[in-house]
């Protein structure tokens, strides 16, 4: 009985889906401790790339948390890249897909160079990497930060490692767009250089963060 309870514990833990939410409040305890000292949090989220901002070029992408990737991961994801671009030049996808995206903005999702505000922004959401993580983005008095931080291998803890990933002073940071109309808690952040990349904020509880910035578009408003 008590090997079959142990059985059946075991197997809920691996089928029963992480609780979002805490993971998020876990993550961004974490990502503020990586501040530097006298910086506040005015408030935080996680943050992803916007669906089809650029993979960046190697020159531009980093290493997340010190690791390389193996030959054969680097094997495996070619092969997946493969697989993709197969499964994106079929017709019949190709069609469903168009469907999917009738109503969606196609204009593009980011503007300025790799070593521009945003494109830095933009590297820094899509890491070479084989762990599993959160990004988090935290706004504070002095500038925007991300922080990436390392989960369990099932995805559903904070791991024991976290690691800056990038910064900009707020006072570059010059408008936030909403693109509700594109998809809900995608925002598109604009900067003092001229660039722009769009983010997605997933989960709910980003209200409050998107308030936190100074001058907010709505997606009708045309971008400065």
């Amino acid at each position: 009985m008590r090997i079959g309870e142990a059985l059946w514990s075991g197997l809920k833990a691996w089928v029963t889906p992480p609780d979002r939410h805490t993971l998020l409040r876990e993550a961004k305890a974490r990502a503020a401790a990586l501040l530097p000292p006298g910086e506040t949090v005015v408030d935080g989220h996680t943050v992803e790339p916007g669906e089809r901002v650029p993979q960046p070029p190697k020159p531009y992408r980093v290493d997340a948390f010190g690791l390389r990737p193996r030959a054969t991961d680097r094997l495996l994801n070619g092969a997946e890249r493969v697989d993709l671009a197969l499964d994106r030049i079929n017709p019949f996808n190709a069609a469903m897909d168009a469907w999917d995206r009738r109503g969606e903005d196609r204009s593009a999702q980011w503007h300025g160079g790799w070593e521009s505000a945003a494109g830095r922004l933009a590297a820094a959401l899509r890491p070479r990497t084989e762990e599993k993580y959160l990004s988090v983005m935290l706004l504070t008095g002095g500038g925007l930060h991300v922080m990436r931080v390392r989960l369990t291998s099932d995805g559903k803890k904070v791991a024991d490692a976290a690691e800056p990933a990038y910064a900009v002073a707020r006072q570059d940071i010059t408008w936030l767009r909403d693109r509700k109309d594109v998809r809900h808690g995608t925002h598109e952040i604009g900067f003092a250089d001229g660039s722009w990349v769009t983010v997605f904020l997933p989960l709910g509880g980003w209200g409050s963060l998107v308030e936190a910035f100074s001058h907010r578009l709505r997606h009708t408003d045309p971008r400065p």
